[in-house]
């Protein structure tokens, strides 16, 4: 029976019940509760009842305990204790791609647990029928049935996994240099995929992986907000593809920030095969037309409207779902801006829906034919909002965690064309980095188009963004990043399909990006 009491501790145990388990489990059942006769004892049933009641009595608080604290939305006094430590900080030291997490919330601490808090509130009622002896050992291995259910049982609308404040390793700060690949979502479908990309990153030089969770309104993780990505046949791989990146990242001193298209809503030619998707649980959080119509399904993303403040408070959901629930150093923000790209004078046309003007003429007075210009602003400023609250839901789930931003090449091109500002996040300490989408293949724009962003923000951290994809030769490759080296040695390279293969011969070799591997690793080691 000690055997018993070890292996619950080692568990984690149920603190308050126990204390009484393991009490009755260590004092022997008298003999009576054995069926034999004691003497002076009355027969054998009456003593057994005797000796039933104080387990009764403790069995009825522990489960009340247990039920007042799952409904309340707190812990069901799990035990940090144990040879091996937490089993929470275990699972986040191997990786587990599915790893353990307390409930913290009531209902859906109550939907995982209704067979076991079921049992508990039952179980006086099932001691009637057992001798001390063995109703002290099944309300040990119940204890362990309600302490494994409280831990570790998946909640049900595939929330991501939960991870202990103690256990979590704190984010790391932006490296000097920084040396990134953007890592794009259909990069990837297998655990093997993960960890192929991560150690590949790590030879080549890196320290950082933009590693993309969110690109047309569905995720590659596990969400309670948002459906699976297409990339996974929009439903649960199996695994959990963040957490296992995580995991592969920091075991290779890498870190990680997950890449997150903002806008985006949806892309494609016909509408997402999933109605719990954006695009029909919320239509009207797409920019419309004065009549109404959204952006035509085609080539090009159709984006949300950041001047609808239920769009804002959603983006900074999905950001807060994931820092809450993962060890990312930071979160990477893209498509941060009007992306209306294909349409004819989208500019001018989105948003005009009712909602929009009526928020505009609340804020301004105004309505966008009076004064274009301060409608471009007030657009312009809506996407600023966006990223303020992004960064303010990224500071209270996970403090210490970076906030960086792929903007337009060109920043008064970025701001003419789709309304984005840039160098003023960077400027209001909004974003940490901006890395600036640079792609070309001659030198000397790529060189012009990081100095305007310098220029605009002095001091400011700019981490440019190569275009490996553009770049055939060894020279235009080496070339760019020279001038990265003579800027401080920042870069991001765009992107890893350029450096290596995927799909369904990984190592299927190419000349090309064998030529720009060589180049890469050449100027991480200087």
């Amino acid at each position: 029976m000690p055997r018993i009491r070890g292996f619950l501790l080692d568990f984690g145990g149920v603190s308050a019940p126990l204390s009484v388990f393991s009490a009755a489990i260590a004092t022997p059942a008298p003999p009576a509760a054995r069926g034999e006769r004691a003497p002076g004892h009355a027969p054998a049933d009456t003593t057994r009842a005797q000796h039933r009641r104080p387990v009764f009595a403790a069995a009825r608080r522990a489960a009340r305990g247990i039920y007042r604290r799952v409904s309340r939305g707190g812990s069901t006094g799990v035990r940090r204790g144990g040879r091996d430590g937490c089993v929470m900080r275990r699972a986040a030291r191997r990786g587990a791609q599915s790893a353990p997490r307390r409930n913290s919330r009531c209902a859906h601490a109550q939907r995982t647990l209704t067979p076991e808090l079921s049992a508990a509130l039952l179980c006086p009622l099932m001691l009637n029928r057992m001798t001390p002896a063995r109703a002290t050992l099944g309300l040990a291995l119940l204890a362990l049935l309600v302490t494994l259910g409280c831990r570790s049982g998946p909640e049900i609308g595939g929330e991501g996994p939960r991870l202990s404040r103690a256990g979590r390793r704190p984010p790391q700060p932006l490296p000097s240099p920084m040396r990134a690949i953007w890592v794009a979502r259909y990069h990837y479908r297998t655990p093997g995929d993960v960890r192929r990309i991560m150690a590949r990153c790590a030879a080549l030089g890196a320290n950082t992986v933009l590693w993309q969770v969110r690109g047309e309104g569905t995720v590659a993780y596990p969400s309670r907000l948002e459906p699976w990505s297409r990339e996974f046949d929009f439903r649960d791989p199996g695994y959990d593809p963040l957490a296992l990146a995580v995991s592969e990242a920091h075991r290779r001193g890498l870190r990680l920030e997950a890449w997150v298209n903002v806008m985006p809503g949806w892309r494609g030619s016909a509408p997402p095969p999933v109605k719990s998707q954006l695009y029909h649980a919320h239509p009207d959080w797409f920019v419309a037309d004065a009549r109404g119509r959204r952006q035509p399904l085609g080539d090009f993303y159709v984006i949300l409207n950041p001047c609808r403040p239920e769009v804002r408070r959603h983006i900074a959901n999905v950001i807060a779902e994931i820092a809450t629930n993962y060890d990312v150093d930071g979160v990477h923000l893209d498509y941060v801006r009007f992306a209306w790209d294909g349409i004819p004078n989208a500019r001018a046309r989105f948003p005009r829906d009712a909602q929009t003007l009526a928020l505009y003429r609340r804020e301004t007075g105004r309505t966008p034919d009076e004064d274009p210009v301060a409608w471009d602003a007030w657009r312009a400023a809506q996407v600023t909002r966006t990223v303020a609250e992004a960064r303010q839901a990224l500071r209270r789930a996970r403090p210490g965690a970076t906030l960086t931003a792929a903007v337009w090449n060109d920043p008064d091109e970025g701001y003419r064309e789709y309304l984005q500002s840039g160098p003023a996040w960077l400027r209001a300490g909004l974003v940490d980095a901006l890395l600036p989408m640079a792609y070309s293949e001659r030198p000397a724009a790529f060189v012009a188009d990081i100095e305007t962003h310098r220029a605009a923000v002095p001091g400011g951290r700019i981490v440019p963004g190569v275009g490996v994809y553009k770049l055939k030769s060894a020279a235009g490759l080496e070339a760019q990043l020279a001038a990265c080296a003579r800027w401080g040695g920042d870069w991001a390279l765009f992107s890893y399909d350029a450096l290596f293969p995927t799909g369904r011969d990984p190592n299927a070799y190419d000349p090309v990006q064998d030529l720009r591997r060589r180049v890469v690793v050449a100027a991480a080691r200087e």
